[in-house]
Parts: C-alpha cells; sequence; structure tokens
C-alpha cells in the first residue's frame, strides 16, 4: 500500500518542487497525516499494509453488549494510497456472533486529494472462528458513492478482520478491531487493511 517512509520522500519532493500551489501542500499533508495516524494506530495490532494480525486475537467474546470503534481504512488504488476515517459498532451477541453498523468518510487520496463522500456499512457480521483456538471474526461491507476531480466513484470495500484486546475470557470487552480491506473504488481496486479500537 504506501509506508510512512513514502509519505515522508513525498512531503519532501513536494516541498523541493518550484510553483507548487498551496492547495497541493494542504491536500498532501491532510493525506499523510490519516495515514500517519493510521500507521501509528495500527503498530503492534494489525500491519497496515497487509492487514495481517500482529497481536493476539479474540477467541472469546462477550454475549452481549456493544462497542464503537474508531479509527481508519486504507489502501492502494491505482498505485497511490487512500485512508479515510472508519466508525464501527459492534453489538455482541450469544455464541461468538453479533452484528456490525457504522460508515467510513473523510477520504484523502495520496496525489488527487479529498475524494468526498460517505461509505455506509451494508452488512456486518459477527462470527465464531470455529474451533475454541481460532480467532472469532467479523466481516463487514462498505458501499456508497466517492467524488473527486468532478467524478463519481462507485466504491465498495470489504472488511475482513478480528478483535483484539481485553481478556479472552467471554466477558471483557474487546478494544480494538483490525484486519485486510479490498474492493473497488469505481474501477479501480483497492486493496489494503483497517484499524480501529474503542476510546
Amino acid at each position: 500500500m504506501y509506508s510512512k517512509a513514502t509519505n515522508l520522500a513525498l512531503v519532501g519532493a513536494v516541498a523541493l518542487l518550484a510553483g507548487c500551489s498551496s492547495s497541493n501542500d494542504d491536500e498532501d499533508t491532510a493525506f499523510t497525516t490519516l495515514a500517519d495516524e493510521a500507521t501509528t494506530m495500527a503498530a503492534g495490532l494489525v500491519d497496515f499494509d497487509t492487514g495481517a494480525p500482529l497481536a493476539a486475537e479474540r477467541t472469546n467474546l462477550p454475549d452481549s453488549g456493544s462497542v464503537a470503534f474508531t479509527g481508519f481504512v486504507g489502501g492502494e488504488v491505482n498505485g497511490a494510497g487512500l485512508v479515510g476515517e472508519l466508525t464501527l459498532n459492534a453489538t455482541f451477541a450469544a455464541a461468538d456472533s453479533g452484528s456490525v453498523t457504522g460508515n467510513a468518510t473523510g477520504f484523502e487520496h495520496e496525489t488527487d486529494g479529498a475524494y468526498t463522500g460517505t461509505l455506509d456499512v451494508t452488512s456486518g457480521v459477527i462470527f465464531d472462528g470455529g474451533t475454541p483456538s481460532d480467532a472469532d471474526v467479523l466481516s463487514v461491507d462498505l458501499n456508497g458513492d466517492l467524488q473527486n476531480g468532478g467524478m463519481t466513484y462507485a466504491t465498495d470495500i470489504t472488511l475482513d478482520g478480528s478483535f483484539f484486546g481485553g481478556a479472552d475470557n467471554g466477558s471483557d470487552d474487546p478494544t480494538a478491531v483490525g484486519g485486510a480491506a479490498f474492493g473497488d473504488v469505481g474501477t479501480e481496486s483497492f486493496d489494503g487493511a483497517f484499524v480501529a479500537t474503542s476510546p
């Protein structure tokens, strides 16, 4: 997807270009800020390039209650990064099941600036991973339209991940979610990760 080193190199290159506009500077700063915040949040939880887990995944979730998570979803689109702000509300039910609602908005592209619009969760489920030692899973579909440069991009992104944090005892609430993110932004493929934590 993209890395901190890539982001810093991009900032340096833009600063050295003669005649670059203040709007381009603002766009670059907005993307870099979101990307850095996402990478910082993901540290020790998931690889924000691939979505691979870096922390112990929960295998035993509460049978009731709900938790709100806020964070980021990011990936690569046509060779450049795209990152947005993510809100997920998980409601737990018996047998490591449940549902997820939420949305993603405030997207910034590495070179094209802001992608306006909101992606809503149209399907969100929590389910048992299988055996008692398998991680419990959340699967979320984000759908909607994003606008940039006078164009509208029909967007669908799937989040496929797991829960982290809290004692794995069936009563403690998890404190984070994260995993892989993949789909399409218009005709371009989207491939990356997501991470979100509870306040």
